[in-house]
């Protein structure tokens, strides 16, 4: 594993190579979670100062990680929220292009929209996106990472074509975030989200929202709740929009404590690892993957791996202690993936067993490139 990580994740029993599916949580985290338990059991927590108001670190710590102000970042609890507020203040005639086959939780907000606000909704090749946007584009809305095989959307090409045709720009960060650099400032990225129990280690219910501050009075916080107020402890009761955040916070959902406090030692971590580190080693590992399975690398921390039989490819991943993914294929045992997805726990010897495990199985697989380097 990588060097900042030892003192973090202890030794598996198995190799762990689904962090796409979710990510292992930190000694931190595992910690903050084991305290906060215990004093829910015996009441002695304050819910305030022990567990609500800790959150706040979050936003701080999510600011590097997605190349924003902190003051422009909402805690939610899920990507979904998150779309659907930024969908729901689109105007009847505006459209909204993505790519073919985009992640449910932004595919179907927009679908939602279309049909209940009068807005269409532009479904295009993930590759042409930038290409694609036309001067009725309202909204382009993409993933960074494509989760189910890693390929990388080409994220300043498509900010620039939005800013040339006026449009906004909504990307899903969720399998970049943590491993490449997000830049959303720089690149002008409008909202940006996040599910952060993957790549950041978070505990699930975790999600974290990028909007910038000159979208705040076209995107109203639809799903603003108590803890959307400046001073949130003040206003349970009578409060009045005067009262909402000047900050991102407004876009903010009521918390679930526990998760976000295992998600500040999570956070903090990442932080604590330099950019460039986590870039290149979770990136290297998949690409050293690729490389050994006669495929090209993605760019990003997964991988998807063809496969002849998912059965036997299944099987042979138990046999050999390896956690991955293998999606179910349409009715057959035959012609599915495996997908990989590597990170700071991961070192080049698992990167070099999966490979030898799933070569046999890989269609047309080169026999030069079968084994381990020697």
């Amino acid at each position: 594993m990588h060097p900042a990580a030892r003192g973090e994740f202890a030794p598996l029993p198995r190799t762990y190579l689904n962090t796409a599916g979710y990510g292992l949580p930190t000694a931190g985290t595992v910690a903050a979670l084991e305290g906060a338990l215990a004093a829910w059991r015996d009441g002695s927590a304050d819910w305030v100062s022990d567990w609500d108001v800790q959150a706040e670190r979050c936003r701080v710590a999510a600011g590097p990680l997605l190349g924003a102000p902190a003051d422009e970042i909402a805690l939610l609890p899920a990507v979904s929220v998150g779309a659907g507020v930024v969908f729901g203040s689109l105007s009847p005639g505006d459209e909204i292009l993505t790519p073919e086959g985009e992640f449910a939780s932004v595919l179907l907000p927009a679908l939602v929209a279309a049909r209940h606000r009068g807005i269409s909704v532009r479904q295009v090749p993930f590759d042409a996106l930038a290409a694609e946007v036309g001067p009725r584009t309202t909204l382009v809305a993409t993933s960074h990472v494509r989760s189910n095989d890693g390929r990388v959307q080409d994220l300043p090409s498509v900010a620039a074509a939005a800013r040339a045709a006026g449009a906004a720009v909504l990307v899903d960060a969720t399998h970049a975030a943590g491993v490449l650099p997000v830049d959303a400032e720089v690149l002008g990225l409008d909202y940006v989200l996040v599910a952060a129990y993957k790549h950041l280690l978070c505990p699930r219910g975790v999600a974290l929202m990028r909007i910038a501050r000159q979208r705040w009075d076209s995107v109203p916080p639809a799903v603003a709740s108590w803890r959307s107020a400046g001073d949130a402890y003040a206003h349970y009761y009578g409060p009045t929009l005067a009262d909402l955040a000047g900050t991102a916070a407004r876009y903010d959902v009521s918390l679930a404590w526990h998760a976000w406090l295992g998600a500040v030692a999570a956070l903090e971590f990442l932080v604590g690892v330099p950019a460039a580190e986590r870039r290149d080693w979770c990136v290297g590992l998949a690409s050293e993957a690729a490389k050994l399975l006669g495929l090209p690398p993605t760019g990003s921390s997964v991988l998807a791996v063809p496969v002849l039989e998912r059965d036997a490819a299944t099987a042979a991943l138990r046999a050999a202690g390896i956690v991955t993914s293998v999606p179910p294929s349409a009715g057959t045992g035959t012609g599915s993936q495996v997908r990989l997805s590597f990170h700071l726990y991961n070192d080049l010897s698992q990167a070099r067993h999966v490979a030898d495990v799933l070569a046999p199985l890989v269609p047309q697989h080169p026999q030069s490139s079968g084994g381990s380097p020697q």
